[in-house]
């Protein structure tokens, strides 16, 4: 088992490959002491996990093996909504596979997804669900899954129809997101977080972090707060836990009206410790309505207007 620091360490070394890796560039690179730092590289050479000397460091084969056990192997993504806000793009398909500039909403996370080896992956649907299956034309492999009550319920009977699929350590992804930083997607992971990005102000969803780290105050506007990005990632513990709990509250008499992410993040957040796992603002783009997808895309944009 590895230290956190050694995980982030080895983890940096096998996405970089080999190369000249100074103290202060790690360091710098991945916020840890300098000293935290050479006390990592000592240890994972002691232990056969990389190789090099004069800073130029590799990782062995031994090393790819200790990050096994952190890989990611699994991802759920969430495409059942209306999207009633980008009508008329939506009306004759689901939000995630509108294009944006020739490239399907869900495409951007669904290869961000495979580019660092996951091919397992549920996709939940619901609206206008047949235009999903174009999608398999491209990824074979996706598993996908007919929510019939998207439009009786919010999207927590997306994640109870998914449930049997969170497990192992898995991605938790809404498919509405236009990312154009696909490295906030990455091949190995620590523990439970979810992606957010710094804001001084917002009247958007966004939450804090405690002096531990963890996520608290999830809610609707904010200040000094992180943005709420709709990509998470569920250790397998946590997986565990948010299974009995999606399965519990979807049986309350107000169940069916709740998100997904208020049951982790809200009604039982004593139960979870949620890391934030920061991001920059133009790394996800989110397209609320028509009149943001004609500022990404003038194609959208009326005859004569721009």
């Amino acid at each position: 088992m590895l230290n956190r620091y050694e995980f982030e360490v080895l983890s940096y070394l096998e996405r970089e490959r080999k190369g000249k890796f100074s103290v202060r560039r790690l360091s710098d690179t991945l916020c840890i002491s300098g000293t935290a730092v050479m006390e990592c590289l000592k240890s994972l050479k002691e232990d056969g996990f990389i190789e090099g000397e004069d800073e130029v460091l590799d990782i062995t084969p031994e090393g790819l093996a200790a990050l096994e056990p952190y890989r990611v192997k699994r991802a759920i993504v969430l495409a059942a909504g209306f999207g009633s806000r980008m009508m008329p793009a939506t009306a004759d398909r689901p939000k995630p596979m509108v294009r944006v500039n020739g490239v399907r909403l869900i495409d951007t996370l669904l290869d961000a997804l495979t580019a660092v080896g996951i091919n397992d992956i549920t996709v939940v649907g619901g609206y206008r669900f047949e235009k999903l299956y174009d999608l398999l034309e491209k990824y074979p492999f996706l598993r996908l899954i007919d929510n019939k009550d998207y439009a009786r319920t919010n999207n927590i009977s997306s994640a109870v129809l998914s449930s049997d699929y969170l497990k192992d350590g898995c991605y938790y992804c809404e498919a509405d997101l236009y990312i154009t930083n696909p490295q906030v997607i990455t091949k190995y992971q620590y523990a439970s977080n979810i992606l957010g990005s710094w804001s001084m102000e917002t009247d958007d969803w966004s939450f804090r972090m405690d002096p531990d780290g963890y996520l608290i105050d999830y809610q609707k506007g904010n200040t000094f707060c992180y943005n709420y990005y709709g990509i998470a990632y569920w250790s397998p513990e946590d997986c565990r836990k948010l299974r009995e709990d999606f399965a519990q509250i979807y049986q309350e008499p107000e169940g069916r009206d709740y998100f997904w992410e208020f049951i982790p993040f809200v009604l039982r957040h004593e139960k979870y410790k949620v890391e934030i796992r920061q991001c920059r603002k133009q790394d996800i783009m989110e397209i609320d309505n028509y009149y943001e997808l004609v500022q990404l895309d003038h194609s959208y944009a009326p005859k004569g207007i721009k």
